[in-house]
This record gives structure tokens, C-alpha cells and sequence, in this order.
């Protein structure tokens, strides 16, 4: 009857229905969104991180946080134009004061194939294998049988067995993009699909199967004058029954006379529940950014809100013989 109790709170929270972190800044995050963003870069190496906390004021903080790195291989090989990338992605999230944890490992390349002489028309496509596992701290969490007048007694016993705390399993994601970009403005595009090998739960019913997540990215940049670039993005995904949609924009401006020396500010909206000020500095292949979620759903209710933070690094070891500039979502 306890457990059942614990497992009722723990489906609330989402996450053992299957429910995939996200980042606000999707397009910080190149390979948690596209197996097919492996190895896309101007230079020959990108490291990537992103933290995101919420639920930091009327209950428990949830917080993901994710390290990638991906590069380019045969590259003095392959025809110019042509990209062959590997990359390798760590990821852990958090709830209930880390009394459940999904951690995981990926590994992902990607082919990128150059459509004219000119290069300016790509199109790839990538493949993800990932190593997932998921874990409950049973010693976090309290229990019926502890509760006493004076509150709960950690130290009592449960009074009944629970079972392992940690399961692990394999999964595959793969992807799809293009990109096209010219002198003065550049376009980009991609679907994906993750939970392709839709595993059975591990906690609850053995008969769900974790849902299959659909991903949609597109958006572009456009040079505005000498100084300054307008960026969009768009992101659309679903999972189950659940989906959301996050579209928006920053402009840039270069300051000084360095090069790509860019501060950005801007704002994204996450259709029916949030919206995501953001602002990012660029210098040289390091790409920072902030954003903050305020929450304007109907989750904002009696202080349960959803605001959260999240900080964005992504560095590109530049290729000097192919200087481009880097967008906020690469």
C-alpha cells in the first residue's frame, strides 16, 4: 500500500512516464535535438553545455544538465562540402532533491552531404545510440510508517521491500537536416526521433511502453545592416500525448571592431505556458547564453510555479580556412 503511495507521487512528476528532458535552449543543445548535428561546424571540434533548473520556489528543484562534445572525421578525405562527424553526449537530471536521477550516455555520427559546387545546400543525416539509466533513492524519499506526532523519523523502517532502485536500458534515436547558407543569411531544418526502440517502463505497468519522441527544429539568421543579425528558431516536439511548441528571436549586435564580438538579446515563447527572455554573448568560437522561463500557464497556481533559469556554453575550435560565424543554436 506505501509503495503504491510513492509510485502515485513519483507519476506525477513525470518522469518515469517516460517524459525526455528539455532545454528552453534548444538551440544551444546541437545533439540532444539531431543526431544530424553531429560534426556540422565551421571548425573542427564543439563542446557543448547546458544547466536548467525550475521548480525552485513553492517545491522541490528539478535540474538537467547536459556536456557534449562532437567532431569531424576523414576531413582532409571527403570531398570539400562533405562532413563526417562523431560526437559523444553525457546527460543527468534530477528531481526531488535527487531522489530520482535519469543519466545517460550517447554516442551519435552523422553524415553531411554537400548538394552544389558552391556548398551552399546540405543535407545529412545522423544516427544515436544511447545507454540510459534511471534510479530512485529510496533513501530520500519518507514513507507512511515513519511518520510520528512529531513529524517524520527517517530512521524508522519502511516496513515493507522495495525493490531495486536502479534499471538500465538501451535506446536509438536518428535524424534528418538541411542547411543552406549564403553570403549574408543562412536557413537550417530538421526532424528527429528518439525512444525509437520504445522500451517498457521500469517502474510502473510493465505493459507501457516509453512513448516515441517527434522533434521538429527550423530557423535561420540574417545580417541587418553592418552590424547586426537577426536570428530565429523554432522547436517543435511530442511525446505521447504531450507535445509543446517554442518559436522566437534575438537580434545581435557587434560591438567594437572585433571580430564576432556579438551580444544578443531576445525572447522565445513556449506556446501556452511560458515565456523565455533571453540574452548571449558571443566572442570568438565561445558562444554564452542565460534565458529564464516565466511561467504563464495555469501551473501558476497557489506559488507552484515553473520559473527556472538555464545557462548555455557552446565553444567551436575555429577553422581559419572556413571563418564563420557561429549562431546561437549551433
Amino acid at each position: 500500500m506505501k509503495y503504491c503511495i510513492v509510485v502515485f507521487f513519483l507519476m506525477l512528476t513525470g518522469i518515469l512516464k517516460g517524459q525526455s528532458p528539455h532545454f528552453s535552449q534548444f538551440y544551444s543543445a546541437p545533439l540532444l535535438m539531431n543526431p544530424a548535428n553531429t560534426g556540422f561546424i565551421p571548425g573542427n571540434i564543439r563542446v557543448a553545455g547546458n544547466y536548467r533548473s525550475q521548480w525552485g520556489n513553492g517545491g522541490s528543484s528539478y535540474s538537467t544538465s547536459t556536456l557534449s562534445t562532437d567532431f569531424r572525421l576523414l576531413k582532409n578525405k571527403l570531398a570539400e562540402g562533405n562532413k563526417l562527424g562523431f560526437g559523444l553526449s553525457l546527460l543527468n537530471d534530477k528531481s526531488l532533491e535527487g531522489a530520482i536521477q535519469n543519466s545517460s550516455i550517447s554516442v551519435s555520427t552523422a553524415y553531411n552531404l554537400s548538394l552544389d559546387q558552391d556548398n551552399i545546400h546540405t543535407i545529412g543525416l545522423g544516427f544515436q545510440g544511447v545507454y540510459n539509466q534511471r534510479q530512485i533513492n529510496f533513501n530520500k524519499l519518507t514513507f507512511e510508517n515513519q511518520l510520528t506526532v512529531g513529524g517524520f523519523d527517517p530512521s524508522l523502517p519502511v516496513g515493507e521491500s522495495l525493490p531495486d532502485g536502479t534499471k538500465s536500458y538501451f535506446d536509438m534515436g536518428v535524424g534528418a537536416a538541411y542547411h543552406a547558407s549564403l553570403e549574408d543569411k543562412s536557413f537550417f531544418a530538421g526532424f528527429s526521433v528518439f525512444n525509437m526502440l520504445k522500451k517498457k517502463d521500469i517502474f510502473l505497468d510493465p505493459e507501457f511502453k516509453l512513448p516515441q519522441r517527434y522533434m521538429l527544429m527550423a530557423g535561420g539568421d540574417l545580417d541587418v545592416g553592418a552590424n547586426g543579425v537577426f536570428y530565429f528558431s523554432m522547436n517543435y516536439q511530442q511525446q505521447g500525448t504531450t507535445n509543446e511548441t517554442t518559436v522566437g528571436a534575438s537580434y545581435g549586435i557587434q560591438l567594437g571592431d572585433a571580430k564576432r564580438n556579438i551580444i544578443s538579446l531576445g525572447s522565445w515563447y513556449r506556446l501556452n505556458d511560458a515565456i523565455i527572455p533571453y540574452v548571449g554573448y558571443q566572442l570568438g568560437g565561445l558562444q554564452t547564453g542565460f534565458s529564464f522561463d516565466y511561467t504563464t500557464s495555469k501551473l501558476k497556481t497557489g506559488g507552484q510555479t515553473r520559473n527556472g533559469f538555464e545557462i548555455s556554453m557552446v565553444y567551436t575550435a575555429e577553422d581559419k580556412s572556413t571563418l564563420k560565424r557561429l549562431v546561437p543554436w549551433y
